[in-house]
């Protein structure tokens, strides 16, 4: 009497098993080969941070809805083979498996020191995809800029729970030029899992949460410029196999989910019109500001355009759709501390603007 009340137990804690089972097979597992590659280019839309959503919650087996994301702009992110780059940074950063170019921000240095091109170089490491080093293009040589203690980004291979705690940092110092340092501490989890859905497609990703905390040192002798910009914040990175860079990235600022990027599909056409930018004038109200007033910008440009800000060391933070009134943009500057930004507006050329 007792033998079918345990096959009916057998039977269920084997459907457990195979159930619990067949639930851990569907967590993706990422490695190098599903990050960026050299020779690759990935291109993201900035969005309108939608008005509903969670972020925060992490877990496994979770759903982000995110397929209503309204474009704005496009942007193609290259990354480069090591063989692209110079004689110079090839053998300083011989590690390095590519790298790729920014903007070097605008420091005051066009005449003293005309800067070219800026470029990071990465590396899949042992146990980490890592910065090592920085490289800047000048109309007379090559400066690599080597980190003391190299950026980790990712952990490898890319697993939920998985756990990275470091710090980075780097000095570029040209006597009498310019000194430009940086030292940052990361925290860095695989928090979730699941299925993500964006307006081009449905991916499964492993979800990374990134904080961290860093200074950025900056003195430039021949514009008199000094600072120091502490930053800090949370950036939220979904991977999904074979597809280089987050399929969706977004940015906190002020604790604030601001700057939202995310993998287009590929017929998806912006919902905003932008202009082009030509002949546009923006210039601040009142430069220097003081740190925690409203910062306003005037333009001869009116409504809706998208509009960025750039601290000094490149970090985007703000990214989003504001509108002129009456020659007037108002920015949510609230919380950013003393030191340069730079401004910009319906695609016009950055302009800077000093906190004090």
């Amino acid at each position: 009497m007792k033998f079918p009340g345990f096959v009916t137990w057998a039977y269920g804690l084997l459907t457990a098993l195979l159930s619990i089972s067949a639930h851990g097979l569907a967590q993706p597992i990422l490695g190098a080969s599903d990050l960026p590659q050299g020779g690759q280019t990935y291109m993201r839309a900035n969005a309108v941070p939608p008005l509903v959503f969670d972020i925060e919650s992490g877990g496994a087996d979770l759903t982000w809805d995110f397929s209503e994301l309204i474009s704005t702009t496009e942007v193609g992110t290259e990354y480069l083979p090591m063989s692209a780059a110079s004689l110079t940074t090839q053998f300083v950063f011989s590690s390095a498996d590519h790298f790729t170019e920014f903007d070097f921000p605008d420091l005051g240095l066009e005449d003293a020191l005309p800067i070219s091109g800026a470029s990071t170089y990465l590396e899949f490491g042992s146990n980490a995809y890592k910065i090592i080093g920085l490289g800047l293009a000048t109309d007379v040589f090559d400066l690599p800029v080597i980190y003391e203690d190299d950026e980790e980004l990712l952990p490898l291979p890319l697993t939920y729970g998985a756990q990275l705690e470091g710090t980075s940092a780097f000095e570029l110092d040209i006597p009498e030029l310019l000194f430009y340092g940086t030292t940052q501490s990361n925290s860095i989890e695989v928090d979730a899992w699941g299925t993500l859905l964006l307006p081009g497609g449905e991916y499964e990703c492993l979800r990374v949460k990134r904080t961290f905390s860093a200074l950025d040192s900056v003195n430039v002798p021949t514009a008199q410029i000094g600072f120091t910009i502490p930053r800090e914040g949370t950036v939220y990175e979904w991977y999904a196999a074979g597809e280089g860079m987050p399929v969706l990235s977004v940015q906190t600022f002020a604790d604030i989910p601001a700057v939202w990027q995310f993998k287009p599909g590929e017929e998806e056409p912006s919902n905003i019109a932008q202009a082009e930018g030509i002949g546009v004038s923006l210039r601040p109200a009142v430069n220097p500001a003081e740190t925690g007033s409203v910062l306003e910008m005037l333009s001869d440009e009116g409504g809706m355009h998208l509009c960025t800000v750039h601290d000094a060391a490149g970090q985007c933070l703000f990214n989003g759709i504001l509108k002129a009134t009456s020659g007037r943009i108002t920015l949510p500057s609230a919380g950013w501390p003393a030191g340069c930004y730079f401004v910009s507006w319906a695609g016009a050329a950055p302009v800077r603007v000093i906190l004090r």
